[in-house]
């Protein structure tokens, strides 16, 4: 994850002469786009809460387990059922490459989030829903290569009793492909979000260019290709949501905390 950081530095360095370092969105439906600022993003391991909007977390551990629940984590549930997630070795929490937090909102949603960085997609397997978020009949190709040890992988659960949202990202063919590369946020073959490298900047007079090393953030986009949410990883991060229901942008704003959380797995 350093190396994306070192990156997306550079590439924030390319306009920092002539404006604000900011992400440039170019879909129309972004014209009215509401920067929602990231805070304490830096102090996520003290008592400070990650937040944006009316968004915010709760709880923050490095940790992939939650108790002696079955559901979560590296539980050892019943393999017939949804809930099944022993899929991770103990080795990725011992190098502390794991996250699991919650975030609520003021329409009291609540989630419980499970992320693990630097993690080979071969691994990936959820109880009877082996490599689960391949099965759902996407395109992620770049997933199965068995090459990628840069992985992102992310359950969001925000409902009880329900199976999670699942999101993939490969962090080095996001930057070097950042034209091309699509990661996906994932609930059943109906049911995603592409996910998409935003690879250019936007100067004072709202003209946008290329930045010169890879992406800056990632868009995600709805099966019918319109943006839903947005997530800039310049300075502190911004994150912009589009006038969706309240739940769909819940886990909006979970998928991109997940994301923005990044950095705090190195």
């Amino acid at each position: 994850m350093k190396k994306l950081s070192v990156l997306t530095g550079l590439a924030t360095l390319f306009l920092v002469a002539c404006s604000p370092a900011r992400m440039a969105l170019e879909h129309e439906d972004w014209k009215q786009k509401e920067p929602l600022a990231v805070s304490g993003k830096r102090g996520l391991f003290t008592r400070e809460k990650l937040q944006f909007g009316n968004y915010y977390t709760t709880s923050v551990k490095r940790s992939w387990t939650r108790g002696s629940s079955s559901r979560w984590g590296l539980g050892s549930g019943n393999p017939s059922r949804y809930d099944y997630t022993n899929l991770i070795a103990v080795e990725y929490t011992r190098r502390k490459q794991t996250i699991r937090f919650s975030l609520t909102d003021d329409y009291n949603n609540q989630s419980e989030v499970f992320c693990v960085s630097k993690f080979n997609a071969t691994e990936l397997s959820v109880g009877n829903r082996p490599n689960s978020i391949v099965n759902i009949g996407l395109d992620v190709a770049g997933f199965l290569s068995g090459n990628s040890n840069s992985t992102y992988y992310v359950q969001i659960y925000t409902r009880e009793n329900e199976k999670p949202w699942e999101m993939l990202i490969d962090n080095i063919q996001s930057q070097i492909r950042a034209r091309t590369y699509t990661g996906y946020l994932g609930f059943s073959n109906e049911e995603y979000y592409s996910i998409h490298p935003v690879y250019k900047m936007e100067s004072k007079d709202g003209k946008s260019g290329n930045t010169l090393f890879g992406m800056v953030g990632f868009e995600f986009r709805d099966k019918d290709g319109k943006p839903a949410a947005a997530v800039s990883l310049l300075n502190k991060g911004t994150v912009y949501l589009q006038p969706l229901t309240p739940d769909r942008r819940f886990l909006l704003a979970n998928a991109c905390a997940s994301l923005l959380m990044q950095d705090q797995l190195d």
